[in-house]
């Protein structure tokens, strides 16, 4: 019996419980920070000083990136076991909120200009982030779970509509964030993110009593709570296990340490390197330690999966076969906060001119106010639902949709009047001495960071087409994963496509922004059918008693895709350097496909051991 007020027992908006709706917003200002952030850690790093960066080299910056990307994606291990065992899911959520709040505000101040350097300070709200997300993420992904009864026909819909969330943030916060920290300073885009993960603490915080009061108490005993069937089927660590795991942590994150400290001091590592070579391969220390970590936490693995009853044993099987090749789907995804990001810095053509600008003009303003209407239709249901019970959450959250749409519209008259200020009056009065066929003509220089607003764009536009196809088409996991792992192929290929004309070796070129768009949105519908499908999976498949647990197994095989896709990144500039951008795209329309057919070829094996699962 779940301990969370249900679709059974909640008000509802549009078929789904309120509680989804706490959570859509909760989960977007999350994402806002998140995804505005990461829109311009790589553009910071590697920004000339005079330009108020660090001067990074490309490689720094992106092996920098893929530690931070793996460790947010593994904290959540951390998160989902304490949430299970000892806080619940709602107070989890609240503490990592908290967390990353104040890690934005560390990263806002670590560039001021007060004699003194505040460096390091940039690094500790990294950390914080870092904390903060792997608290919050997996509980988030379990709560939604919670508000629907098992067997629910409902759940693949309202994770459809919870991912929506997800990519409204990561919409408003690249488009915002981005305009920002580019334009004005990276500062004030650094600290706009923790403004507005503040917003999303408050309203949840507000509004925690929608999920129920058990869900919201502190846990004292996790195995007491435990209905008697879960007790009888629940499988302990053993002492081996506990041992092996020790192990096997301390090997990890010595590993893990390690490999920070050498992004931090851009080189230096204290364990050793070059321990011995096989052939021309150099072995570090790291290496193997990370190899013996694996190798521990896998045989841990299988060793505990064969104590389970088979129905649970198999299920667990297919939440590790799906992630597993997720990994594929990530590790070239992940791209776009790297390659893809200076892709369109130096080698696409964003000064546009004549009808191009106007074309740009328009649709830049048509991305702008579009998903901003659509939530605050959203905010107005939500309004209606719970004002009499939750008035501070609503409060909260119309405060922050008011300053949203002040900077949305600050920038659009910006985008159209070719002006760099945020004080309103000054924009205002430009606005009055323009026409408007003088707003839209005029040359226009694209954002960087623009291009990484498509992705949640297109999701925000998509995502309820795919709810209602789920319903109408009958596709098994295998099935939806392979569409997906195939449409990121065709996106890299069209871009492999595009890139074909740039000369090995160039440092610059001037490619056609089409071809950016057009793999952006095959990417997206590519992850509309990979990434909430697979949430829903996990949580119609997970055992109750570890949800939030299996919920940080999956965003551990996510984190390794970040940690696998940097690397990758690392290598893009001598891949450029001798068989040009077209051969490095190329990678990543093969490798996915090939994944594509592999998971296919499971369909199903993968069915048989979901035991009705996937009917």
């Amino acid at each position: 019996m779940s301990d969370y007020a249900n679709e059974n027992s909640q008000q509802q908006i549009l078929g789904h419980p309120i509680g989804l709706f706490v959570l859509f917003f909760t989960e977007m200002w999350e994402r806002f920070s998140y995804y505005g952030m990461r829109a311009l850690l790589i553009l910071f790093l590697i920004a000339k000083v005079d330009d108020k960066g660090w001067g990074w080299e490309k490689g720094e910056a992106y092996y920098l990136y893929g530690w931070y990307v793996m460790l947010v994606y593994l904290l959540p291990l951390l998160g989902g076991w304490l949430a299970d065992n000892k806080w619940g899911h709602v107070k989890t959520v609240i503490v990592g909120a908290s967390i990353i709040t104040l890690g934005h505000a560390s990263m806002a101040i670590s560039d001021l200009q007060i004699g003194m350097d505040f460096k390091f300070v940039f690094y500790i709200g990294l950390f914080l982030i870092v904390l903060g997300t792997g608290l919050f993420k997996p509980n988030m992904s379990s709560i939604v779970g919670k508000l629907y009864p098992e067997g629910s026909d409902k759940k693949d819909g309202g994770y459809t509509i919870f991912y929506m969330g997800v990519n409204s943030g990561a919409f408003i916060g690249t488009l915002l964030v981005g305009w920002i920290g580019e334009t004005f300073s990276w500062t004030y885009g650094f600290g706009l993110a923790g403004i507005f993960m503040f917003f999303g603490l408050l309203q949840f915080y507000f509004a925690r009593n929608v999920f129920g009061k058990e869900a919201t108490e502190v846990r004292k005993n996790s195995t007491i709570e435990m209905s008697e069937e879960d007790k009888a089927k629940n499988v302990p660590f053993t002492q081996k296990d506990m041992r092996l795991i020790g192990f096997g942590g301390f090997f990890a994150v010595t590993w893990i340490v390690d490999g920070v400290f050498s992004a931090i001091t851009r080189g230096t590592h204290f364990l050793t390197e070059n321990l011995f070579s096989i052939g021309s391969m150099s072995i570090d220390l790291s290496q193997i330690f990370f190899t013996l970590s694996l190798l521990i936490f896998i045989i841990v693995g299988l060793s505990r999966l064969n104590r389970f009853e088979i129905v649970e044993r198999d299920r667990l099987k297919v939440i590790f076969i799906i992630a597993f090749f997720v990994i594929f789907f990530w590790a070239s995804f992940e791209q776009a906060g790297t390659t893809l990001n200076v892709f369109a810095k130096d080698f696409t053509n964003r000064m546009l001119e004549g009808n191009w600008s106007i074309i740009y003009k328009i649709i830049d303003t048509i991305l702008s106010f579009t998903p901003m209407i659509i939530l605050t239709g959203f905010i107005y249901k939500l309004f209606k639902a719970i004002w009499k019970t939750n008035p501070l959450t609503i409060i909260f959250t119309s405060i922050s949709f008011i300053i949203i749409w002040y900077l949305v519209i600050i920038r659009v008259l910006n985008k159209l009047l070719g002006i760099t200020t945020a004080n309103f009056s000054e924009v205002l009065g430009s606005f009055a001495d323009t026409s408007i066929g003088q707003m839209f003509t005029g040359s226009v220089l694209v954002d960087t960071s623009w291009f990484q607003i498509l992705n949640p764009f297109f999701i925000v536009m998509l995502a309820p087409l795919y709810s209602i196809l789920w319903k109408k088409v009958t596709l098994s996991a295998a099935q939806k994963f392979f569409i997906g792992l195939t449409l990121l192929a065709l996106g890299f290929g069209a871009l492999a496509l595009g890139a074909s004309s740039i000369p090995n070796g160039a440092e610059t070129a001037s490619i056609s922004m089409m071809w950016l768009i057009l793999a952006y949105l095959l990417h997206t519908m590519g992850e509309l059918s990979i990434s909430p499908v697979g949430l829903s999976y996990v949580s119609k498949l997970a055992p109750a008693r570890m949800l939030a647990f299996l919920f940080g197994i999956w965003y551990v095989f996510t984190g390794m895709a970040g940690k696998i896709s940097s690397i990758f990144a690392q290598y893009s500039e001598s891949i450029q350097e001798t068989d040009g951008w077209s051969s490095f795209f190329l990678i990543f329309t093969i490798i996915p496909f090939i994944a594509g057919l592999g998971i296919l070829a499971l369909n199903k094996p993968i069915k048989r051991m979901m035991h009705g699962i996937d009917k």
